[in-house]
């Protein structure tokens, strides 16, 4: 395992990801695991000041704040697209933490930047997940400060992007 930090404070395994899989930026100190586990001193080095223009922008659409469960206090990121929530490292949103949510995917949170509009959905999972209440069997559309519960953690939906404000006409559109 090849540990890395990135200039936002988030760790990360970067024999699997080039940049940080939470916000995109590249490392700026790393930890270096061997199989018995010993942890070599993190080195510091400068936070790069230029983005390359070369990789895609992991462009921000909105937040989960989780306001309920073991994970309380947390906040989720959400971009482009389908985000995954479950129980592993493989989804886009990691709830592992809980043992109630599944390892594969439980749910979906998605942001169409064509109609602006953000659902949720059943993932691929047996568990069921919830949206104010109700269960998730198709898509439900979200609207600001809905209640998605995912195992034993709700998280309060928070967008950025919507009918008033999104990233088209901008000069590097996601």
């Amino acid at each position: 395992m090849n540990l890395k930090r990135c200039a936002n404070g988030h760790y990360y395994d970067a024999d699997k990801y080039e940049e940080c899989p939470r916000c995109g930026s590249r490392e700026v100190s790393s930890i270096k695991t061997a199989k018995s586990q010993q942890v070599s001193p993190v080195q510091e080095q400068a936070a790069p000041q230029v983005q390359s223009s070369s990789r895609s922008k992991k462009w921000l659409t909105g937040w989960l704040a989780c306001i309920e469960g073991d994970l309380a206090g947390m906040v989720y990121e959400l971009k482009k697209g389908k985000n995954t929530i479950g129980g592993t490292d493989g989804q886009d949103i990691n709830l592992g933490a809980d043992a109630q949510v599944a390892r594969a995917c439980q749910a979906v949170v998605e942001y169409d930047p064509e109609t602006r509009v953000f659902s949720a959905s059943a993932g691929d999972s047996r568990e069921m997940s919830y949206v104010n209440g109700q269960v998730v069997l198709f898509n439900l559309e979200l609207h600001g400060r809905d209640i998605l519960q995912v195992g034993g953690e709700k998280l309060m939906f928070i967008p950025l992007c919507g009918k008033d404000f999104a990233w088209e006409g901008t000069e590097e559109e996601p």
